[in-house]
């Protein structure tokens, strides 16, 4: 229960934080074909089409957002009441400080991600993901916290000169939540097999990611928050082919061929900006699809239940680059503070 609890507080601390992602600059129109990243590439394996970045530090320390946590936990009594507060008590329960935390980088195989939360079947393929953490990481006191508060020792093994802490799992091997540290202010998180991936990369046993996702992730630049990530089919498809709007029937097929979509959120004073890129395979897809977001901003105000949600759908900037998609929205913290209250007043009802 107390893990429970913990996490439920984790989900509320990000979707706080992030609440703002209805609201980035950063995200140029994308090319059709990215050109090769001059960047160097984190430490993150071939395997990964997911990619994504994390200023977390930049987040939990800026005032704005400290005061949007503030006003958004007085409407929500199991909330702590400060950012503060509910950062004490995640390292309470976890043994971890995220205040220690610098950028996290997160990479994942999207397939096999969202086949996990979609299917929860046993014979779903292993899940792939893992997260590069860095920051004042000192490793045996981070693991010491870890063990003190499961009241257990983790598994330990040896890979490549490191050593993997791992909350053994018998079933999955593979899947077993694991860490490791393999360089100094650096850790890593995930699956068992992504940990290893990691280490591989970072002894020059395998090559670091690269290709379409590495190219649009590169392009975003500097951001709070930026993530590339391939679309797999598996969830295109179930878009619908169709939707009836009144008597008129609209074809949504043109959605299924997003192949890539890229999200930036950022700030500047007190604005924040969001940024969404979707990739198609074609032109023609991306100016139908652009034809049904821009035509959904200006009537979805009268379809919406929530007027505050509705409000926002025409300051939705909507525009075409070749086969690329992209909605941009600047919000202020003063906008984002009435829209978070009015979907937890949602919620309550």
């Amino acid at each position: 229960m107390k893990h429970r609890s913990c996490a439920h507080l984790l989900m509320a601390l990000v979707a706080i934080l992030l609440v703002s992602i209805i609201a980035l600059p950063g995200c140029n129109p994308t090319p059709e074909k990215p050109s090769a990243s001059t960047q160097i590439p984190p430490a993150v394996p071939q395997r990964a089409d997911f990619l994504g970045k994390i200023e977390l530090a930049e987040i939990i320390n800026d005032e704005d957002f400290i005061g949007l946590y503030r006003e958004i936990a007085a409407q929500e009594p199991t909330l702590p009441k400060t950012l503060d507060t509910a950062l004490d008590e995640v390292q309470c329960e976890t043994g971890v400080n995220l205040r220690d935390f610098g950028d996290v980088i997160v990479f994942a195989d999207a397939s096999t991600l969202l086949e996990s939360m979609e299917t929860y079947q046993d014979n779903a393929g292993p899940v792939y993901w893992g997260a590069l953490v860095e920051g004042a990481l000192n490793e045996y006191t981070f693991i010491d916290s870890i063990e003190g508060e499961i009241g257990r020792e983790l598994v330990t093994s040896d890979y490549q000169n490191s050593t993997i802490y791992s909350l053994a799992d018998t079933r999955e091997p593979d899947e077993a939540f694991c860490i490791s540290f393999p360089a100094e202010g650096q850790m890593v998180i995930g699956t068992a097999l992504a940990v290893r991936d990691v280490i591989d990369v970072t002894v020059g046993l395998e090559e670091p990611i690269s290709g379409t996702v590495y190219d649009l992730y590169a392009q975003l630049g500097d951001a709070l928050i930026k993530l590339a990530s391939s679309v797999p089919e598996s969830l295109t498809e179930q878009i619908p082919a169709e939707m009836p709007v009144g008597p008129l029937t609209l074809s949504l097929l043109s959605f299924r061929d997003i192949e890539y979509a890229t999200l930036t959120l950022g700030k500047s004073e007190a604005i924040v900006n969001t940024e969404l890129c979707l990739v198609f395979s074609n032109e023609d897809s991306a100016e139908d699809s652009r034809w049904l977001l821009w035509t959904g901003s200006k009537l979805g105000k009268n379809v919406v239940p929530d007027p505050e949600v509705g409000d926002l759908l025409p300051k939705v900037q909507i525009s075409r680059s070749g086969s690329s998609v992209s909605l941009t929205l600047a919000l202020a913290m003063s906008e984002i503070e009435l829209l978070a209250q009015a979907i937890l007043q949602e919620k309550k009802q």
